[in-house]
C-alpha cells in the first residue's frame, strides 16, 4: 500500500486502513491499484479534502470505477455534493 504514499496519504492513514478492513479488501486495493489511483485523484481534482476518512472508512469506493464514480456525482451539483462529503462522509450513503 505505499504506492498511497506518493498521493499524501500518510503512514498513519495506511496503518488505519489495514487495521479497519480485511486481507481480502487489502489485496484487492493493491489488485486494482491502478483505479485506485484513479479515483483519489478525481477526488482530489474536486476538492474532497477527507481521503484520509474515505480510505479508513470506505475503502470499496476506490474499487468503483472512476468514471462511475464521476457519472454518480455529476448528478448533483458537484460542489454543493463536495461540501456535504467533506463534511460527513456518510452523505456518500445516498449517492
Amino acid at each position: 500500500m505505499s504506492f498511497l504514499l506518493e498521493y499524501n496519504i500518510s503512514d498513519d492513514t495506511i496503518k488505519k486502513i489495514k487495521e479497519n478492513h480485511e486481507e481480502s479488501m487489502i489485496f484487492s486495493v493493491l489488485c486494482f491499484k491502478k483505479n485506485v489511483i484513479e479515483v483519489i485523484q478525481y477526488l482530489k481534482s474536486i476538492h474532497i479534502e477527507v481521503l484520509d476518512d474515505l480510505l479508513i472508512n470506505r475503502l470499496e469506493l476506490f474499487l468503483i470505477p472512476k468514471d462511475v464514480i464521476q457519472e454518480r456525482f455529476e448528478k448533483y451539483n458537484i460542489q454543493v455534493l463536495v461540501d456535504l462529503i467533506n463534511e460527513d462522509i456518510s452523505v456518500l450513503n445516498n449517492v
